[in-house]
């Protein structure tokens, strides 16, 4: 007996329908699926050219800022301010020595110097009255400044003691006899020694009191330094 083949039943319309849907959210989904890929890598590229930068972090502490910005600006307005002489030595004037006498490590912790100036003489006399927490090579030196120009004695060397007075006579030329009658103030510098820099803020005195006739005037920092007699 010869066995008749089975037929296969074709698919219904309807599972066939349900096939096509099945394919076509699959295809949905993978494509979605590229697209937040590729959206994420893109975030870690670097920005392009034209881009906006990212706002940096304020200023951190040992971190340097621009000259022109506040915190800087502020910062140096405190520091002192430094020019040459007609020496070539320094000086300072961006701090003021009334916020207190010197400290025990400057050595030279008080002075009061007066200038006396005779024109029949043409003679310059300077004065100073000292005291120094221990013995001291100390250099000396004074300029003058005014309407008739400026004049400037050498810086001298000179051992200075625990305290006491220090003098010292200059004769002077006709130029700078009238340069000193003229004079608006004497600056003195008291410069010690082997002292740590800082010690050099407190170098200077400027004598703008003046007292006396116009042929002998006498230069001080105050009206007690000449009513003392010094």
């Amino acid at each position: 007996m010869i066995a008749r083949p089975t037929s296969t039943p074709a698919p219904s319309h309807r599972a066939l329908r349900l096939a096509w849907w099945g394919a076509f959210l699959l295809t949905i989904v993978l494509l979605a699926a590229v697209g937040f890929a590729r959206s994420a890598s893109a975030a870690d590229l670097p920005a392009l050219p034209g881009a906006s930068a990212p706002i940096p972090p304020p200023f951190e502490d040992g971190e340097e800022c621009e000259a022109d910005e506040p915190e800087c600006a502020e910062a140096e307005s405190e520091e002192e301010e430094c020019e040459l002489d007609e020496n070539g030595d320094e000086e300072c004037e961006g701090v003021d020595r009334a916020e207190g006498e010197a400290p025990p490590e400057c050595l030279l912790t008080t002075a009061q110097p007066r200038v006396s100036v005779s024109a029949g003489e043409q003679r310059l006399r300077l004065d100073v009255r000292y005291t120094l927490t221990a013995p001291a090579d100390v250099s000396i030196s004074l300029r003058s400044s005014g309407g008739k120009g400026s004049m400037a004695l050498p810086a001298s060397k000179r051992h200075l003691s625990h305290s006491g007075n220090f003098h010292e006579t200059a004769q002077l030329s006709e130029v700078e006899t009238e340069r000193a009658l003229a004079a608006k103030q004497f600056t003195v510098r008291l410069h010690v020694l082997d002292v740590p820099w800082s010690c050099h803020r407190y170098d200077f005195r400027h004598l703008r009191v003046r007292h006396g006739g116009q042929q002998s005037p006498v230069f001080s920092e105050t009206g007690a330094d000449l009513r003392a007699g010094r």
